[in-house]
């Protein structure tokens, strides 16, 4: 793969995953914008990452609004001329309770935060894509997804809800120039992780890095032809 010069977005660029996708794009000499929500994440990004800081641009947004989702890819259009790559990776967590006793507060959260981020997103770049004919993206699903667990339905539908909407977005703009696909981890080797779970065996876990190469490659044109497939990136968890 030769490097190309693409603009490149990416929600919650400021967290492991994230970091780890910026990592990909820059290395490849793309042009790329984070989205963040606190200040406190851009703090930690510079930190952990400091060769990076003059490389990266950090764009304020509340994904889970349109207003702002719709500000913030106005800027980026504005700042760089088009936009080629938007990778969502903005996510989160809620488990462990069943769903009779689930507050209503809580899916909610799952639901914005996990899909409905997703979804305005590709909402507001596929109109700019689509006329320019061009342009890739990635959506963070999970294997949660395919299956509902017990204790964790707010968060299986959510990403769940990711994989669907992909595969429609897939089907809506395939003779448009534009691939959606997206991609099912399982448990990802990162410090909250290992945390959560100290006594699981780390080397089955699939690491940051290996995921980001994955998301690179669905939005390489050595992968025009994929579009609408969801693909496992589980390692050996």
């Amino acid at each position: 793969m030769t490097k190309q010069n693409r603009n490149v977005l990416i929600t919650g660029g400021t967290g492991i995953l994230g970091s780890a996708v910026t990592k990909a794009y820059l290395a490849q000499g793309d042009t790329v914008a984070v989205s963040y929500l606190f200040d406190n994440e851009v703090e930690r990004f510079k930190q952990h990452n400091p060769e990076l800081n003059e490389d990266v641009t950090f764009l304020f947004a509340n994904v889970t609004e349109e207003a702002e989702v719709q500000q913030t890819i106005q800027t980026f259009i504005t700042q760089f001329g088009h936009l080629d790559i938007l990778v969502n990776i903005v996510g989160g967590f809620v488990g462990g309770i069943p769903t009779a006793e689930l507050e209503t507060d809580r899916w909610d959260f799952m639901m914005d935060l996990n899909l409905k981020s997703v979804f305005l997103c590709c909402k507001t770049v596929i109109p700019h894509m689509t006329e320019r004919g061009y342009g890739k993206i990635v959506n963070v699903s999970a294997r949660a997804g395919l299956k509902g667990e017990a204790g964790l339905s707010a968060y299986c539908v959510s990403k769940g809800g990711v994989r669907t909407l992909t595969e429609s977005l897939a089907a809506e703009v395939m003779d448009s120039g534009i691939n959606v696909n997206a991609i099912m981890p399982s448990i990802m080797d990162t410090p909250a992780n290992r945390e959560a779970m100290p006594d699981e065996d780390h080397s089955r876990w699939v690491g940051t890095d290996d995921v980001a190469k994955v998301i690179y490659f669905l939005t390489s044109e050595d992968a025009t032809i994929i579009n609408g497939a969801a693909i496992p990136v589980y390692g050996r968890a």
